[in-house]
């Protein structure tokens, strides 16, 4: 008896299963399909989200863009979540991160990058939309709220990181074009005129899905006015498939954009520019190691030894800062250019790798 009431009450709760899954597609679409489908947990700290909705890229910028986090977090609860009243509280917490180019022995080129940070959970993001390109992006779960006692791994917690597709700090699309973000200690960048407005991750998110080379990049970023997220200041390095690469920088409200230097372009948190005011340089260590290995190397790497290489000037957190904040690599990505591809290891495990093809 007791074994047929069990039966009984697994089929009931198969049929629930069943029944808020249906409620999820018909409610939500595309978006409940995505909520189902996201992956991983919180012993590892890494997830995976196949992004099947259309996330209105194009709305949004019709629509005039964001300057701020508060706008993207009401078109989200608006266009995406279809006006669930919910709240979406994240922050952009203070980065420092490394990245640089490097030609692989074969002649494919690679974008290597750290993202230096508090402790955090983090998404690889993949994206099809049908007016942009593929790619895929890693995103920091911190922006979107979530904690070490608040993860994706129920399915109702899972609906803030819809969102996600907006909050890119690097990625690749199809077409081998890479971005990574690094934050400057400096004045804000606040471009104020008569252009759409653009936050930094929504700036990211505009490249991937539009921008083929870094030219097309320059040429985007040229259109939008720039707000940068948390009242900051930031710098990208750009590189496409053809193996060029730049800095692009704001000095104020002017936008610069910086070169290799023969073979070499790398960055970290200072200007590469000449500024005219003062501010706190930050990752000039950091900045030197990668140029000591690269022109030993003459800027020639496979990805494996571009991976070692992110290692090396990696943070390991054992240095808080003067508000007690320990910051350290949370992840390092070494993108391939040529076959739009990222491999990517967490936590300064280089014994543990990920791989993810964009054209998957």
């Amino acid at each position: 008896m007791k074994q047929k009431k069990r039966h009984i009450a697994g089929k009931i709760l198969a049929c629930l299963l069943i029944l808020i899954v249906g409620a999820a597609v018909v409610l939500y679409g595309n978006l409940g399909l995505t909520l189902l489908t996201m992956k991983g947990d919180a012993a590892t700290g890494v997830y995976e989200i196949n992004y099947r909705e259309n996330y209105k890229l194009q709305q949004l910028l019709d629509e005039g863009g964001v300057k701020t986090q508060d706008e993207l977090a009401r078109y989200l609860i608006r266009i995406l979540l279809k006006g669930l009243p919910i709240k979406i509280e994240y922050e952009v917490p203070s980065l420092a991160c490394s990245t640089f180019v490097a030609e692989t022995p074969d002649g494919q080129w690679l974008l290597g990058r750290n993202l230096d940070n508090q402790e955090t959970d983090f998404a690889v993001v993949r994206t099809a939309p049908k007016d942009g390109y593929r790619s895929v992006s890693v995103v920091n779960l911190s922006f979107l709220g979530y904690t070490k006692d608040h993860t994706p791994e129920k399915l109702f917690d899972r609906i803030v990181a819809m969102g996600a597709p907006y909050f890119p700090l690097d990625g690749i699309n199809e077409k081998g074009l890479a971005v990574g973000v690094l934050q400057l200690q400096a004045p804000k960048t606040d471009q104020n005129t008569d252009k759409v407005d653009v936050d930094t991750t929504l700036a990211i998110r505009i490249l991937l899905d539009k921008a083929a080379t870094v030219d097309e990049a320059i040429a985007l970023l040229q259109q939008y006015d720039m707000h940068a997220s948390a009242d900051g200041c930031y710098h990208f390095q750009i590189a496409d498939a053809s193996g060029r690469s730049v800095v692009v920088e704001y000095i104020g409200d002017e936008m610069a954009v910086v070169e290799k230097d023969g073979k070499f372009l790398a960055a970290t948190n200072f200007y590469l520019s000449d500024v005219p005011f003062e501010y706190e340089a930050q990752g000039l260590d950091r900045y030197a190691g990668m140029k000591e290995t690269l022109s030993e190397k003459d800027c020639t790497l496979t990805a494996d030894e571009g991976m070692q290489l992110l290692m090396k000037v990696a943070l390991t957190g054992t240095a808080p800062d003067e508000k007690g904040r320990s910051y350290c690599t949370q992840w390092s990505s070494i993108y391939n250019l040529s076959e739009p591809s990222l491999m990517l290891c967490a936590d300064r495990d280089a014994q543990q790798v990920y791989r993810y093809s964009v054209v998957k």
